[in-house]
């Protein structure tokens, strides 16, 4: 077990980050920094190949890169891809960088998984993808993908496009 004391800080910025641990996975909320706990297999393994299809099909598809609004409010993808080739020494960046995010469900970060979708519509993302689990099938996982459309609000919103199987994406 990891023990760490946090310094008693009342508003997060990534800056204050690169003081933790790296064993654990961070968020910030509009400060609030979010502590989530390690991965399962299955999302790591269903996070990496997702990435592999994306990388097969041309796109720049990194895992855990923290997607910033501001110093205090970012989010960190399970993948994500780039318009164009990023700054390889840089962990933040511009929303406005991405043109998709992926999150992974886990029963753990089922609210973040849901909850982050209108966050990276806001963030002005095109794409944005939410995998989970396929009932039977031990490796299986099933794909929702959604395209930002504006809403009748004015504000932009995610519309599902479809679900594809993990499996028929890797088929090409």
């Amino acid at each position: 077990m990891t023990t760490f004391h946090l310094p008693a800080i009342e508003t997060w910025t990534v800056d204050e980050l690169a003081e933790l641990p790296t064993d654990l996975r961070y968020e910030l909320h509009n400060g609030k920094l979010v502590i989530m706990s390690p991965a399962r297999v299955w999302h790591e393994e269903i996070a990496a190949r997702i990435r592999a299809v994306l990388r097969a099909a041309g796109r720049f598809a990194v895992t855990n890169v923290g997607v910033l609004r501001t110093k205090g409010d970012m989010r960190v993808p399970d993948v994500a891809v780039f318009r164009d080739e990023p700054d390889p020494n840089a962990a933040w960046h511009s929303a406005s960088r991405f043109s998709l995010v992926v999150e992974v469900w886990s029963p753990s970060s089922d609210e973040k998984d849901h909850g982050n979708m209108q966050w990276y519509a806001d963030r002005g993302i095109p794409e944005y993808w939410l995998a989970v689990p396929v009932e039977g099938e031990r490796w299986g996982a099933s794909i929702a993908r959604f395209a930002l459309a504006p809403a009748a609000d004015g504000e932009s919103t995610y519309v599902e496009v479809d679900t594809v199987a993990l499996s028929a994406l890797e088929q090409g």
